[in-house]
């Protein structure tokens, strides 16, 4: 692995950075080429893009390929991954059929090529010292954060009772690139993910307000944070992390002016966020392409069981969002038509929403918990009445359904999904019905966990399969 981390690094100015290939660039001892705080900043002001989360969003049924004949793939005629996760058939070797793990590739690109040196440097770089931590702050979280969707996407949810020895994922921490770093567990995992996240915050540098949605700010790790204790089954603390976080922004995207707008001007829904990066919801802003989802169509269990009556964008906007397509060759179902720049990889306040929400929920809050969501359903559905539930249960139920259209077409459902699924108390089995047959996906299944990239595994004997 780290020889294609070594590979990444030094063509990162390709793929990744752009503007700053001249300070992710290593000798072969892994001597810097960072000398001053300028350089830091430099590679601190990147664009966090190509996040392709899409296979995880088709697995738990959100959405089909993009523009792919459906009807020809259920043939069989080429069992390729898209095969594999329509038909959610288990006996096909995954590994074979993403050889190359670009995603995997990508999020290691970005530890080793980003995160890590801001970490490093910094201590070795003159300048401004406030400003020094908060850079490596910055790596700290994106570090922390991106090991997260790694664990997550290639390795058991976490259970406290089996942490220990389920097969996690490498923790990149170093910058030497001839060290192999070895698979850790599950536990250890989240031991480094959680320091990394608490070393960014005790250092108490981060801004409150970042100078771009791409750059970290304290708001954006303490929602990580939320994040990670959730995963770990801690609500309480993430609960506190969360609020922290909704401190430096609360700011919901609204829908209703789209009511009385878009009728005069069609564009209105266009310019809802026009430019992604500026858009006043996001914490942290990482995309896998800016007009996504354009061209991409819902499952028929999305239009059919989880809209919800009145929804603004499906039901009010007519063929500005919706219309009816055939990209995927399936009779009665829509395609997304308009423009929308998407923080399918990031966070916004929405997922501090849910967060808070869920949180709430699991601490035996319940009424208190359904405020939060009807905050996000004021925005989202006309006409609109207040949802009530009458235990956890039921709240879990409404949170679930809303958290899937608020998370449509980014895959990050899946990441919740398989946290429940582990958990046991709030599990789901996904079902989707396609061409008369229905295929399901149970919440033990070994394709929750998606195998280590063909690649890696020749080059670092450590890694193997974790399902």
């Amino acid at each position: 692995m780290k020889n294609i981390l070594f590979k990444l690094a030094m063509g990162i100015s390709i793929v990744l950075l752009s503007s700053c290939d001249s300070y992710t660039d290593f000798t072969p001892k892994g001597r810097k080429i960072v000398q001053t705080q300028g350089d830091l900043e430099l590679l601190a002001n990147k664009q966090y893009s190509g996040f392709d989360f899409t296979m995880l969003s088709i697995l738990i049924n959100d959405h089909y390929p993009q523009s792919r004949d459906i009807p020809f793939i259920l043939t069989g005629n080429s069992k390729d991954l898209n095969y594999t996760q329509l038909t959610y058939d288990e006996s096909i070797d995954r590994e074979q059929l993403d050889q190359s793990g670009e995603l995997y590739s990508r999020l290691y690109a970005i530890i080793n090529g980003t995160a890590n040196p801001l970490i490093s440097f910094s201590d070795q770089v003159s300048g401004n010292q406030n400003e020094l931590n908060s850079l490596k702050a910055e790596g700290y979280v994106v570090r922390a954060f991106l090991h997260y969707y790694l664990v997550n996407i290639y390795a058991k949810a976490y259970d406290p009772s089996t942490a220990a020895e389920d097969g996690g994922i490498p923790y990149v921490k170093d910058l030497d690139l001839d060290e192999i770093n070895p698979k850790l567990s599950v536990q250890e995992v989240y031991d480094n993910i959680m320091a990394d996240i608490d070393s960014a915050i005790e250092l108490d540098a981060l801004p409150e307000t970042p100078i771009n949605a791409m750059r970290v700010g304290k708001g954006f790790a303490y929602a990580v944070k939320a994040r990670i204790l959730m995963s770990l089954g801690d609500y309480e603390s993430a609960l506190d992390a969360v609020n922290v976080a909704l401190t430096y922004n609360n700011v919901l995207e609204d829908h209703r002016p789209l009511l009385s707008s878009y009728s005069s001007n069609p564009l209105a829904f266009s310019n809802l966020r026009p430019n992604g990066l500026i858009a006043d919801d996001n914490l942290f802003y990482s995309y896998y392409a800016r007009n996504w989802p354009f061209s991409v169509s819902p499952s028929y269990e999305i239009v059919n069981e989880f809209y919800e009556a009145g929804n603004i964008l499906k039901d009010s906007l007519g063929t500005q969002v919706y219309e009816e397509g055939n990209a995927v060759n399936l009779p009665d179902i829509p395609e997304w038509s308009g423009g929308y720049q998407q923080n399918n990889a990031g966070i916004t306040t929405s997922d501090l929403y849910l967060i808070k929400a869920e949180c709430l929920i699991r601490t035996d809050e319940v009424e208190e918990g359904m405020n939060w969501i009807n905050e996000i359903r004021l925005r989202r559905v006309s006409p609109y009445a207040p949802l009530q539930a009458a235990n956890a249960s039921e709240a879990m139920g409404y949170l679930q359904k809303t958290a899937r259209i608020e998370y449509l077409y980014s895959g990050k459902s899946y990441f919740d999904i398989k946290r429940w699924n582990k958990e046991g108390e709030y599990p789901i089995t996904i079902s989707r019905t396609l061409e008369g047959v229905t295929y399901t996906l149970s919440p033990n299944s070994s394709l929750w966990i998606y195998p280590f990239p063909l690649e890696a595994t020749q080059l670092n004997p450590t890694l193997g399969k974790n399902y």
